[in-house]
């Protein structure tokens, strides 16, 4: 018989892929041992980690002869995947803080400003921890430093990526997208576009879906009330990337804009990087702006990545941040910054501005947009609904979440078979790999 395990509220059967228990001559029950996996969240910020932290606590309650690490090395980031954690009752992951030197720690503030060295020294510092490990899953590529800098050959490499966006910075770099043994896509979207660039392998990707919807939905933030009235509440979520952004051509006139117009309140909360690398993309605000009643500004707490914005607000404004497809859980109105005069039609890289209103300037072109936005939402419902789906796979009988931890044990196991002389570096025990119902 096989074993059971929760879906969404339901309890079903396994399929005979996930009865492990049955598999006579797996790796790990030939050897014995503990396959250890590290989940790394190497940031300042915590807008990565809803993104990976959920796959690793179902991969560490489903699979009991996994031994799952996850590492931070940021308080931030830490605080969020123990919160996640109570999300997944009965998980065994174990939390390790990983650090920076001393001397790096203290002139870290002046050269975050223009460019993020830490992440590359904080991998250098702990290569003992890496070292241990059969298997890391990271959502984003700095980690490969781990590989090609730092000589862990045998270290399999799983990305998670971040985000469901569309700009070109996410699938621009062929060498690093291959590089991973394993990715996981949140939709079918992502499948299409990589696979039109050459950058899938057969067998080494799978669809899991969004596990940050579900990390939301469990964490049940309460959205606050942000503003003393009932107007109309807009969301600016400029980019940090300056080549496609648009906060150095529009940004201070959206925000002027706002602060003339108190009858539509403003918040403006940009990707998290926009003002931690404040040099480099010249971010900086004129006081004025943070006193103004109708304009709440936010660069880069936990209500900046976890959605508290997306769900408060009733327009959606910006360029190509990724955040637009999850202020489109619900069709509302978008409106689009063409800060650069991109000629952006037919452009995968800007599919998301299909989805509402495009403009080129912060006067008559803007104001009018702004004023017909609800207006005008029903010619953009159906396109935004086909989008969404389009860019998320869902599945009703499992979560994002347990489908990622499915793939990622399954692409272990095959990988485990095929690599000879492997040698799991976890501690030996007598266990076979069993599913946990």
């Amino acid at each position: 018989m096989w074993k059971t395990t929760r879906g969404m509220g339901s309890r079903r059967r396994c399929p005979p892929e996930w009865a492990f228990e049955s598999q006579k001559g797996s790796p790990w029950e030939i050897l014995g041992a503990v396959l250890r996996i590290g989940f790394l969240f190497n940031h300042y910020f915590s807008h990565q980690v809803p993104h990976a932290a959920p796959y690793a606590f179902e991969l560490s309650r489903h699979y009991q002869d996994m031994e799952v690490m996850v590492a931070c090395s940021s308080r931030q980031e830490m605080d969020l995947v123990e919160a996640i954690g109570n999300l997944y009752p009965g998980h065994r992951c174990k939390f390790q803080m990983l650090t920076v030197p001393w001397h790096y720690r203290k002139i870290d503030p002046i050269v975050s400003g223009w460019l993020f060295m830490r992440k590359r020294v904080m991998l250098r510092h702990n290569l003992r921890f890496f070292r241990g490990l059969d298997a890391l899953v990271a959502p984003e590529r700095t980690c490969m430093h781990l590989r090609k800098t730092y000589g862990l050959k045998d270290l399999i490499m799983i990305h998670t990526r971040h985000g469901a966006g569309d700009r070109k910075g996410g699938f621009d770099d062929r060498d690093r997208s291959l590089a991973f043994d394993f990715t996981l896509l949140p939709g079918q979207k992502y499948v299409d576009r990589l696979n039109a660039l050459g950058f899938l392998r057969e067998g080494r990707f799978a669809v899991a879906g969004y596990p940050k919807f579900e990390v939301i939905r469990g964490l049940k933030r309460k959205i606050p009330r942000l503003f003393n009235n009932e107007n109309p509440i807009v969301v600016y979520n400029p980019h940090f990337d300056q080549s496609e952004s648009s906060w150095r051509t529009m940004g201070l006139q959206v925000l002027e804009y706002f602060f003339n117009h108190r009858e539509v309140n403003l918040i403006f909360a940009p990707h998290v990087m926009l003002f931690k690398r404040n040099i480099r993309h010249g971010a900086f605000l004129p006081r004025k702006y943070r006193r103004a009643p109708n304009i709440h500004i936010d660069t880069g707490s936990n209500a900046s990545v976890d959605m508290t914005y997306m769900l408060a607000a009733d327009i959606y404004l910006g360029d190509v941040s990724s955040q637009v497809y999850e202020f489109l859980l619900e069709p509302q109105p978008c409106i689009f910054l063409n800060g650069h005069q991109v000629a952006w039609q037919g452009n995968p890289a800007y599919l998301h501005w299909t989805l509402g209103q495009v403009v080129e300037n912060i006067g008559s072109e803007f104001v009018q947009a702004l004023k017909q936005a609800f207006a005008t939402h029903h010619r953009f419902i159906k396109r935004q609904r086909e989008a969404f789906a389009y860019t998320f796979h869902t599945e009703r009988e499992t979560t994002a979440a347990e489908r990622g931890a499915k793939a990622i044990a399954d692409f272990l196991l095959h990988s485990a078979s095929g690599r000879k002389g492997f040698q799991p570096a976890g501690r030996v025990t007598t266990q076979t790999l069993n599913v946990k119902s």
